[in-house]
């Protein structure tokens, strides 16, 4: 927004106004809406016998919760049998007003049946560094294990080859 940085010299001075002072008459005709939930999560069909009862709001973990979440990929990635998920995360394309969101490089969560927990990036190795956009699973090598290929905004892809061990 040029009219900004005009308008507010320095940093100080714009995170100092007020959002009449930043966008002035502009703010009242712009569209308003409200939210009422800004976690990341997903639906969960609940069935009986096969068939869809109802979907189920499932928030992630809090370790899912420290920066958007742009994709996600689900698979059995360890061969334990149980779903995992892998999030995409960050977002640096922000708007200066907003800054960088970039609490999280990538999420590794498992199901348990219930709920899911998290992965570490130490355990997992999967480690999602600036802001990705993209992942997909695939079997890049034709060995049977799902790999991950991911898309960083601006950077290369970054392929993550399954060793076929338990983790």
């Amino acid at each position: 927004m040029p009219a900004v940085s005009e308008q507010f010299k320095t940093y100080h001075d714009f995170a100092s106004a007020s959002l009449t002072e930043i966008y002035g008459d502009r703010l009242k005709s712009a569209m308003k809406v409200t939210a009422n939930n800004l976690e990341s999560g997903i639906w969960i069909n609940e069935t009986e016998k096969g068939n869809l009862v109802k979907f189920r709001w499932l928030p992630l973990p809090w370790d899912a919760q420290l920066s958007p979440v742009n994709d996600i990929v689900s698979g059995d990635f360890n061969g334990d049998g149980k779903t995992e998920l892998i999030l995409a995360q960050n977002h640096f394309t922000n708007w200066i007003e907003t800054g960088l969101w970039r609490g999280n490089p990538g999420c590794h969560l498992e199901w348990n049946g219930k709920e899911f927990s998290v992965i570490s990036h130490r355990e997992s190795g999967i480690v999602l560094p600036g802001d990705t956009k993209s992942i997909i699973s695939i079997d890049a090598d034709k060995d049977g294990e799902l790999d991950i290929l991911a898309a960083p905004n601006n950077g290369a892809l970054l392929l993550f080859k399954n060793n076929g061990q338990s983790r």
